[in-house]
């Protein structure tokens, strides 16, 4: 058996070990290796290849395509197979730190979906939402690519640019953003105190240091007389199991967080230990809270330990395993699913919040011309560029006209106004750097509107507290 032969064998056998085909029992006594027929039919297949295909051949893209087949058959979504370099950038993005636009994403009803968008980023400045379908990257169709494959097109140096193309509910056409990549460093805590005696923490993914920053939180309010929390869920992806349950443990008293239960009906049980935690809990939820964030949402839901406020989420029970096969790639595979303390599966139906309150989405500016023009805007100019130019400053507040397309004097005293108030040149010309930051501002005024699920939660949280007093009294 010659040494390029045996190499493929091994690799081969490495394809097939991980996925159970055969027993352990696949090395003879003395250490002989017993080849299953399952090996000796790909070692064939591959050969044959090889010697009858009338292009060049190269066996680690033969193996590398079998393993991507095999994971690919099991259609789900949350199982993928990653190439070396796949691999490394998934490692990489997962880290916190990586080139691009500032968004989650998933496989969703055969489409990659924004699960969440980072908030900053250029991706929430330019205004795309969870729930958007990513179908088209720099004009290039890419309906039929992966998840990894998508994010890799995504990713890039930053300064440099990408124009995304999507699909949005209640939108007949693809909706396209042109985007300037930045250097991505997720922060997955956010907090600040609200009101007197109200904080807030919003958990944007669950990494190896969300628990870290939540015990900073959390510390820091008890020095500020805090005794009520708003924890905000919405629009987060998920992440690492152990730090949801590490999370969950600072507001969970002694007792079930979740269930693990793998294919072979082996049940891992998680608990906390602690005692009932000092503040009154109310928790956010959305269609985008999924998977991390459904664990820890169900076990303060399922254990009292807190009122959800908000909308359904987004129903992935399942929890993947990444498994390193050297220089054949990786697979992200899904290994378990889990239920929460009281037993329920919420895979693909998400769980239902306490208080069910609908977020304000509609969007007053979808008919606006966008901010895209071939050339600087000012005095004298006609054309729809300039009719964009005008809602925007109109949404504002800065231009008082009916929007006509012809750039005169109040249009003119508008983009001033704007360049005075965002530090820009005053000198009434509108380039490509203005028209971005106007965009931004228009995206952060949507953004600001009020908060009706927020303000919800306030209001429950302040009739915890008041009964929490009068009981006192």
């Amino acid at each position: 058996m010659n040494k390029r032969r045996f190499k493929l064998i091994q690799a081969l056998l490495v394809a097939v070990l991980v996925f159970n085909i055969f027993s352990p029992e696949v090395l003879a006594a003395g250490g002989q290796q017993d080849i299953p027929p399952e090996v000796d039919l790909l070692m064939k297949l591959s050969d044959f290849i090889e010697q009858n295909y009338a292009g060049d051949v190269d066996r680690l893209q033969l193996i590398q395509g079998a393993l991507r087949g095999m994971v690919d058959s099991l259609n789900d979504p949350y199982s993928e197979y990653f190439s070396p370099e796949e691999l490394k950038e998934f490692e990489r993005s997962t880290s916190g730190n990586f080139g691009g636009i500032g968004i989650v994403i998933t496989t969703k009803d055969g489409f990659t979906t924004v699960v969440s968008v980072l908030e900053g980023s250029p991706a929430a400045r330019k205004g795309i939402k969870p729930g958007d379908r990513i179908v088209e990257i720099d004009g290039k169709d890419v309906t039929k690519l992966t998840t990894s494959e998508v994010a890799e097109l995504l990713r890039g140096n930053e300064g440099t640019k990408v124009s995304v193309g999507i699909l949005r509910e209640g939108e007949k056409q693809i909706l396209k953003f042109d985007i300037t990549r930045e250097i991505i460093r997720v922060n997955p805590i956010e907090y600040r105190i609200l009101e007197k005696g109200i904080g807030y923490i919003k958990i944007s993914e669950f990494n190896e240091n969300t628990a870290e920053n939540i015990d900073k939180a959390l510390a820091a309010f008890k020095n500020s007389g805090v005794r009520g929390l708003v924890l905000d869920l919405r629009n987060n992806p998920g992440g690492l199991l152990d730090q949801a349950v590490e999370t969950a443990r600072r507001f969970v008293p002694k007792g079930l967080i979740v269930k693990v239960i793998s294919k072979n009906g082996n049940t891992r049980a998680y608990y906390s230990d602690s005692a009932p935690s000092p503040f009154k809990l109310v928790v956010l939820v959305n269609g985008g809270s999924a998977s991390a964030s459904e664990i820890l949402a169900g076990a303060i839901k399922d254990r009292k330990a807190g009122v959800i406020v908000g909308e359904r989420t987004f129903g992935k029970a399942t929890v993947q395993q990444l498994i390193n096969l050297g220089s054949l790639g990786g697979i992200k595979l899904t290994i378990a699913r889990y239920v929460t303390p009281s037993g329920i599966d919420i895979n693909e139906t998400g769980i239902v919040p306490d208080i069910e309150v609908k977020q304000d989405t509609s969007d007053p500016t979808k008919d606006f011309v966008p901010l895209k023009s071939t050339r600087p805007l000012k005095y004298g100019c006609i054309g729809l560029d300039v009719m964009g130019l005008q809602q925007h400053l109109r949404f504002l507040g800065l231009f008082n006209g009916e929007p006509d397309g012809v750039f005169e004097q109040r249009t003119k005293k508008a983009v001033e106004d704007f360049q005075a108030k965002k530090g820009f040149p005053v000198n009434g010309i509108a380039d490509e750097k203005l028209l971005e930051a106007l965009d931004g501002a228009v995206n952060e005024a949507l953004k600001s509107r009020e908060d009706l699920q927020l303000k919800k939660a306030l209001e429950v949280l302040k009739g915890l507290l008041t009964e929490k007093t009068k009981r006192a009294v």
